[in-house]
């Protein structure tokens, strides 16, 4: 079946973020309406109010409230960043993604500033918020920002709020709200840092009233006025209304009566069938132009009906630069609605679908998925989601598309590809992976023609990729990235998502390739492969880009692990520190994204002997689990800390790492990065286990699974654990030699390792010609962990005497560390610290007070003694002095 594409999402079209829409409506300061009365001393007090930390403006809907700050705002010295919340801003991610709009465009946020290259990606992690709290408190100059409609916040947003008005940041708060917010106000009320403006401080008094009614053409006596203001309470709505009215005493009942009803009765009697018409189809959106409007309402004439509005009515106005732009008083576009859906609900369902296709064509394809849903056609629903809105499933959007994909009633509809795809997508969001992959099973078998429906065929191959990569089928991830990045490349038009599917497709390509390559047996610097992605796309908006940009750098972190594990450790290194780097300056550290990087990053340093910052990396790895699931990641960092807790004797430890590792990727085998690693995790645990207790399983699997020359290292080191040093040389004899490209230079060095210990132990012959050998294959890498873990003790005096009198960096470490071989260190946690957890470890030797962490940390007290409750438990102490004596044991700590 062919997806019937709407008119209204033309082929040609591509993502390109509207900066001239909604959102530029929503983060602008508020126009003034036709008629506006300016109020000095309102002006006066909300001045003064936005001094404190917070400005608390609180009154029901139609009192002034966004009026009467705008004036203010309008006014002001130091910049003033304006924020109209809405439904979708229920989500953090989609909450703070908003915030970084609208200071961007306050030009609060000056070039270099980290608020300029924070970008925000689907979830917020503990690391990300701490980074947008340190680079708000390094703003230039003190910024106001004025949240609109806070009534849309969420517990989760409302906790963020909170953060931002725990510390002494140089940001004011101005919050406008239906109804007062649960912030916790009590230790700001306490210091004078909270000023509350209520409906008493908004209502229209004598003064006011005199000059509203005077703008209409209207002169009142005082009695008249006073009268007036005793009727509607100082109600700004209701004053207006009885203003506008005419002197018929029916009318003027009618809106004492019920203003909100007399508001759009009003509005719509006093003007003709057209423009009433055109009010009520127009109200739709939150924001409307005049190409909108056209489509909204076929052969209104809009581009003169809406400055018409404006200049006539006291509740439509503009509110960008070049009027353009217009918006509806909140409470009359929600009569209108309301009013709309009672007169016409087929008129109000085909103006949603014209908004849907309006909004899809101008890249602002979350409203066009949100209309397309008002409009219950679930066909429509389907098409614009594939074809323009799946791209913030990535993105801060994400929770938005699940909200809006979860009222789609499945269960009751045929289904299509694209409704097929939609059902994934939210499987994806609620991590239901068994459901992702049977509704792309569903929709494989529905779909004939691929390149009929080039989107669909993308798409379903991004969705496959995405769940294999979350339960750790790294094989189905490396097939449904090259099957995603061929159906992107054989489009045969382009679709408004093309850019980013094709940007991810060949992600998830890179990323499962990497995991399935085969470490090439080569020495020295020789580079992989290039990845074979096209450049970001630049005509995205800056959150999808960020999206891309995160999913992308997820496909590095697994290129700089390959590196690591062909044996180039100082590639993969400088890959995996410019990963973490971007990661950090972004605000992405604690992602899963960051993960395999981190991990490479702790590989090299046990590697080269330096354990304790490898394990301190090993534990950030674990903690960067957040925004989707990475098993594979997870299993990587997992072996590290098998292999770390064996070389230190820590059996058990090794025992549940190694464990671990094997559950993550649960039925799925070891990725063939992780072979050889595998295998010497298995080793190394068999290794220590006697008398610990602890019983290996998964060896003769993983010699198996692993390279040769690796399996034969594993045997040979076993073989002489047990005391066969005959045994043991002839498994590793000829590897030594072998020829450059069949055995990598860590496997050579092992090799090494081993005949040079049998040797030293057996006094058959000199083991120092094979020390020399081992000291050279190990030089180009500074390869210092073998001669720590694998040398048996008989060869430690023998690459002591070697190294003695040897110049160079490697001599060098080796000398310092003959000493230590084994080291003391207690085992690995079982349990991983989060990144919140490790941070505050971190502060425990300053001896800093509970309160002087919560501050440092953007925090409460109580959510610090939470946090040490959980550590002291992760760590096994019960004081802080063993929480830091355990914590540099474990190489977390200096």
């Amino acid at each position: 079946m062919a997806t019937v594409r709407p008119s209204s999402v033309p082929d040609d079209v591509v993502v390109e973020h509207d900066a001239s829409g909604p959102l530029r409506a929503r983060t602008s300061i508020p126009a003034a309406p036709a008629r506006f009365v300016a109020r000095p001393e309102l002006e006066a007090l909300l001045s003064d109010a936005v001094t404190r930390r917070l400005a608390l403006v609180s009154a029901g809907p139609g009192w002034g409230k966004t009026t009467a700050v705008a004036a203010w705002a309008r006014s002001a010295q130091d910049p003033v960043a304006w924020l109209t919340l809405e439904r979708r801003d229920e989500d953090p991610a989609a909450f703070w993604a908003d915030v970084l709009t609208a200071l961007r465009r306050a030009d609060a946020v000056p070039p270099g500033h980290p608020l300029a290259t924070i970008t925000v990606p689907a979830r917020v992690s503990l690391g990300l918020l701490r980074r947008l709290l340190v680079a708000v408190d390094l703003l230039p100059r003190p910024v106001t920002l004025v949240l609109d409609d806070f009534h849309h916040a969420g517990p989760e947003v409302l906790e963020a709020v909170d953060d931002l008005l725990r510390f002494p940041l140089p940001l004011h708060l101005v919050v406008l709200t239906r109804v007062d917010p649960l912030l916790s106000l009590q230790r700001l009320r306490a210091r004078g840092e909270v000023a509350e403006v209520g409906a008493g401080d908004l209502a229209f008094g004598s003064q006011d009233t005199t000059s509203l009614a005077a703008l209409h053409g209207r002169r009142y006596d005082a009695g008249q006025v006073d009268r007036l203001v005793a009727e509607t309470g100082g109600w700004a709505v209701g004053v207006r209304l009885q203003l506008e009215a005419s002197d018929d005493p029916a009318r003027r009942a009618r809106a004492q009566r019920s203003a909100a009803e007399f508001l759009v009765s009003e509005v719509l009697e006093r003007v003709d069938p057209t423009s009433r018409q055109f009010l009520l189809r127009t109200s739709v959106t939150s924001a409307v132009c005049a190409d909108l409007a056209a489509v909204l309402d076929p052969g209104a004439p809009a581009a003169r009906l809406l400055p018409e509005l404006a200049a006539t009515n006291g509740f439509v106005a503009t509110f960008d630069a070049d009027g353009s732009w217009y918006q509806y008083h909140p409470l009359l576009r929600e009569m209108l609605q309301n009013q709309l859906v009672l007169e016409d609900a087929e008129g109000s369902r085909a103006a949603h679908r014209a908004a849907a296709g309006w909004f899809a064509r101008h890249g602002e394809s979350l409203r066009a998925l949100e209309h397309a849903v008002e409009s219950a056609d679930w066909d429509l629903v389907g098409d614009v989601f594939v074809d323009v809105a799946a791209v913030h499933l990535v993105g801060p959007g994400q929770q938005a598309v699940a909200e809006a994909l979860g009222r789609v009633p499945f269960a009751s509809l045929e289904p299509t590809v694209p409704l097929l795809l939609c059902a994934a997508s939210l499987a994806i969001v609620s991590g239901r992976f068994d459901a992702v992959l049977d509704d792309v099973s569903r929709a494989r078998r529905l779909l004939t023609d691929p390149f009929e429906e080039p989107a669909p065929s993308v798409l379903l191959e991004l969705l496959n990729a995405s769940a294999a990569r979350s339960v750790g089928d790294v094989r189905l991830l490396a097939a449904a990235g090259a099957a995603a990045t061929a159906a992107a490349d054989r489009v045969p038009f382009p679709f408004p998502a093309l850019q980013t599917y094709r940007t991810l497709a060949h992600a998830h390509h890179d990323a499962g390739r990497a995991w399935c390559t085969v470490p090439q047996r080569t020495s020295g610097d020789e580079a992989l492969p290039e990845s074979g992605g096209p450049a970001l796309a630049r005509d995205v908006d800056d959150d999808l880009r960020a999206a891309e940009e995160l999913v992308v750098l997820g496909a590095r972190s697994v290129g700089a692990l390959l590196e690591v594990a062909a044996g180039r450790l100082s590639e993969g290194e400088r890959a995996a520190t410019a990963v973490v780097d971007e990661a950090s300056v972004r605000g992405w550290v604690g992602h899963a994204q960051a993960q395999s990087a981190l991990a490479a990053l702790g590989w090299v340093g046990m590697l080269r002997g330096h354990d304790e910052r490898s394990a301190m990396l090993l534990a950030q790895a674990q903690a960067a689990t957040s925004g989707t699931r990475d098993p594979a990641s997870e299993a990587t960092t997992r072996l590290l800390e098998a292999v770390l807790a064996a070389s230190r004797g820590h059996a058990a430890a090794a025992g549940h790492a190694l464990g671990t590792a094997m559950s993550r990727l649960g039925a799925h085998p070891v990725p063939p990065v992780l072979a050889d690693l595998h295998a010497r995790a298995v080793t190394a645990l068999a290794l220590v286990e006697d008398g610990a207790g602890v019983r290996s399983t998964g060896a003769p699997d993983a010699l198996r699974a692993c390279d040769p020359a690796v399996a034969r290292v594993c045997r040979a080191r076993r073989l002489l654990a047990a005391g066969r040093t005959g045994a043991a040389l002839q498994g590793v004899a000829g590897l030594a030699d072998a020829p450059d490209g069949a055995v990598d230079d860590l496997t050579r060095l092992e090799a090494l390792l081993v005949e040079g210990s049998a040797l030293a132990r057996s006094g058959a012959r000199p083991a120092d010609g094979v020390v020399e050998h081992a000291l050279r294959v190990a030089e180009a890498e500074l390869l210092v962990g073998p001669f720590l873990t694998v040398a048996a003790e008989e060869l430690w005096p023998v690459v002591g005497r070697v190294v003695a009198g040897r110049a160079g960096t490697l001599a060098d470490l080796l000398r310092a560390r003959l000493h230590e071989p084994g080291g003391t260190t207690t085992a690995p946690l079982a349990e991983p610290l989060t990144e919140r957890e490790r941070a505050i470890l971190a502060a425990l030797p300053t001896m800093a007070s509970n309160l002087e962490i919560a501050e440092e940390f953007f925090v409460s007290v109580n959510t610090v003694k939470a946090h040490l409750k959980t550590l002291y438990r992760k760590l096994g102490v019960g004081t802080r002095r063993d929480a830091v004596r355990r914590g540099r044991q474990l190489g977390l700590l200096p």
